[in-house]
């Protein structure tokens, strides 16, 4: 049978499989007893561009006596990001809390430059959110930077829509489904007020999953010198081309 290899950010890890892309996800997602039922995120990972212990992955992915396919093996728990090279991340898979996936290819990033303030959150290594002013590209090489005394070599996050308050810190919150509104309406105002700073937290641990609702532009990963950028469908695509998921990403089921 085919193997599959996948770098899991929820949580992380890197895992083997006999499941195509589309059904890791189900998997993950419904197919087991091992953990309540809720969203993944996913990069299919280029095998040949990473170095994987081949005899273990050997001895271990074998189908089952009844011909099953075997669903996963986990080949690292830890910093599984840090050590997997840019060029080997395939495409990004989004699934809702009742398995339905979205793949996602990377694309070029151009920046936006009207935006003075973004929100992020960061998912690997650690799940703060934060304010900046600085746009995602330099935000990851602001957190990566090694001179720096707090940085990561490696990180994955997301932008978060922000809407009115992008430009006025006292616009009204609205449909925004982020807690304590009113604790991040403070960060956005602090920072506002503070020309010399770039960054502000406003969470310290991400708790539950991502509203996918609330991504802005996509999801980027990358290092000191080299990124990743994988864009959220636009509206048009979501409503047509991806209904059945995006009717599912709006709909909490569990």
């Amino acid at each position: 049978m085919k193997k599959y290899y996948y770098l899991v950010a929820t949580p992380e890890s890197l895992i083997v499989s006999h499941l195509a892309p589309g059904e890791f996800g189900n998997y993950l997602a419904i197919g087991t007893k091992k953990q309540i039922r809720g969203q993944a995120i996913y990069f299919e990972i280029d095998p040949d561009k990473t170095t994987l212990h081949q005899d273990y992955i050997d001895m271990k992915m074998k189908p089952y006596e009844d011909g099953e396919p075997k669903r996963s093996v986990y080949l690292s728990i830890y910093r599984a990001f840090e050590k997997t090279p840019i060029n080997a991340f395939r495409n990004l898979y989004l699934v809702t809390d009742d398995g339905r996936v979205l793949e996602i290819q990377a694309h070029d990033y151009v920046k936006n430059g009207k935006d003075p303030i973004h929100l992020y959150q960061q998912l690997v290594p650690n799940t703060t959110r934060v304010a900046s002013k600085l746009e995602p590209v330099d935000f990851i090489r602001l957190l990566t930077d090694a001179r720096k005394s707090v940085s990561a070599p490696k990180v994955f996050l997301c932008d978060l829509l922000l809407n009115e308050l992008v430009h006025d810190p006292y616009a009204p919150i609205r449909n925004l489904p982020y807690p304590n509104p009113d604790h991040l309406r403070d960060c956005l105002i602090k920072l506002k007020e503070s020309p010399g700073r770039q960054t502000k937290t406003v969470l310290r641990c991400l708790v539950g999953d991502i509203s996918y609702r609330t991504i802005k532009t996509g999801f980027y990963v990358g290092d000191q010198t080299h990124y990743l950028f994988y864009p959220m469908p636009s509206m048009k695509d979501l409503e047509g081309k991806h209904f059945l998921w995006w009717r599912s990403a709006l709909t909490r089921h569990f």
